[in-house]
C-alpha cells in the first residue's frame, strides 16, 4: 500500500475551497452549456430538460440571483453501511464533487451557485423504520461538511422540506394520506421496481436481521413513492427556478449529475473509499453493499476528521471495485 500516495489524496479532498474564483459573465446559451457538460452530467440531456436549464439560466442572469440547484436526498445514512447513521466518505466526496463541478461554471455567473439539499426531517420512522436520533446524527455531520465547502460564491445549505406543511407530524400526516389514497391505484399499475429495491434495501435493520418481509417492502416502497410525489416536494425542485440534480437517470426535468468522478451511488446509502487505478495511483469511490470489497483501512488525519468517526480512517481497494466481483454497484 502506497501510504505516502493516499495520504497526499486525502490532502487534496479535505483541502477547503480558497474562494477568489474569477468573474467573467458568459451568456446564457453558454452558461447552460457548461452546466450541462460532461464528465460531470452522466446521461443525455432531453430536449424538455435542456430547456427548462436554459429558462431558469436566463431568468437567474436577469434577476441578478444565483443558480440554484435542488438536490433531493434522503437525509440519513443507510443502516447497512458500516458509519450508520453518520456520514462518512462518500458524503465528503460528493460535496467535494459538486464544489469542482460549480467551479466549472461559476465564473460565467457573477452571482455565484446555491445547492439547496432538500429532505424531510422526522417522516422516515414511518417510511422506513428510521429512528430520529439516527437522522439527527446525520444532518449533524453533514452541516459542517456542507459550511467547509462553503464560500461566497458558491455554497451549500440544508432545506427540510416538512417545514413546508408546518413539521414533521404534519409532513408525516401528508405522506400518510396520499399513501392510503393512492395505494390501490400504484398497486394495481405495479409498484415500481426501483421502489421496492430501494425499500428492500433501507428498512431498518441491523446486521445479522432477517431480511423484511414482502408485504413491508411494498408498504415502505408505497409510502415513499407518495412522499415524493407531493406537490410541495415537487414545487421545490423541479418547478421553480431551481434546477434538480439526480444520480438516478431518466428522471424528467433533472440533470444526472455523477456522485464522485467515479460513481453515480446515491452517497447516503453508500459508503466511500480509495481504490487503486492500477497505476499506482487512488481514486474516490462510493460502494454498494455494507462496505464490500474493502482490503483495509488507513488511519488518516485532516481537517474534517472530528466531524464523523468514520473520516478518521479510510477503506482501501487494492483493485478496481468492479473487477473480480468485488461489488462496485451504481456505476456507468
Amino acid at each position: 500500500m502506497n501510504e505516502a500516495g493516499i495520504r497526499a489524496v486525502i490532502a487534496r479532498l479535505t483541502q477547503r475551497p480558497t474562494g477568489g474564483l474569477p468573474v467573467e459573465p458568459a451568456a446564457p446559451e453558454r452558461l447552460a452549456a457548461l452546466i450541462c457538460a460532461k464528465p460531470w452530467r452522466r446521461s443525455r440531456v432531453d430536449a424538455a430538460t435542456g430547456s427548462d436549464i436554459r429558462a431558469k439560466v436566463t431568468a437567474a442572469r436577469a434577476a441578478g440571483a444565483p443558480i440554484e440547484f435542488a438536490v433531493p436526498f434522503g437525509g440519513y445514512k443507510g443502516a447497512l453501511q458500516p458509519s450508520a447513521p453518520h456520514p462518512d466518505w462518500a458524503e465528503l466526496f460528493w460535496i467535494g464533487y459538486l464544489r469542482r463541478y460549480a467551479e466549472s461554471f461559476a465564473a460565467a455567473h457573477p452571482a455565484g451557485v446555491l445547492f439547496s439539499l432538500s429532505y424531510f426531517h422526522g417522516v422516515l420512522g414511518a417510511i422506513n423504520g428510521l429512528p430520529l436520533g439516527d437522522q439527527d446524527a446525520y444532518i449533524a455531520g453533514l452541516r459542517p461538511l456542507l459550511a467547509y465547502f462553503s464560500d461566497a460564491r458558491i455554497g451549500f445549505r440544508l432545506v427540510d422540506l416538512s417545514e413546508h406543511f408546518g413539521g414533521a407530524a404534519e409532513a408525516a400526516a401528508a405522506i400518510e394520506r396520499r399513501f392510503q389514497d393512492r395505494r390501490a391505484a400504484i398497486e394495481a399499475g405495479g409498484v415500481p421496481a426501483l421502489a421496492l429495491q430501494s425499500a428492500a434495501r433501507n428498512l431498518l435493520r441491523r446486521p445479522g436481521d432477517p431480511a423484511p418481509a414482502q408485504p413491508e417492502i411494498v408498504a415502505s416502497a408505497l409510502r415513499c413513492v407518495a412522499m415524493e410525489s407531493l406537490e410541495e416536494r415537487r414545487r421545490f425542485n423541479k418547478f421553480s427556478t431551481r434546477i434538480q440534480i439526480t444520480h438516478i437517470r431518466g428522471a424528467a426535468l433533472a440533470l444526472h449529475l455523477g456522485s464522485c468522478a467515479t460513481s453515480v451511488m446515491q452517497p447516503w446509502v453508500g459508503t466511500g473509499v480509495l481504490e487503486g487505478d492500477g497505476a499506482g495511483g487512488w481514486r474516490p469511490r462510493i460502494l454498494n453493499g455494507a462496505g464490500a470489497g474493502i482490503d483495509a483501512r488507513l488511519d488518516v488525519r485532516h481537517p474534517l476528521e472530528n466531524i464523523a468517526p468514520a473520516l478518521r480512517s479510510i477503506g482501501i481497494c487494492h483493485r478496481p471495485a468492479w473487477a473480480g466481483g468485488k461489488g462496485g454497484g451504481g456505476d456507468e
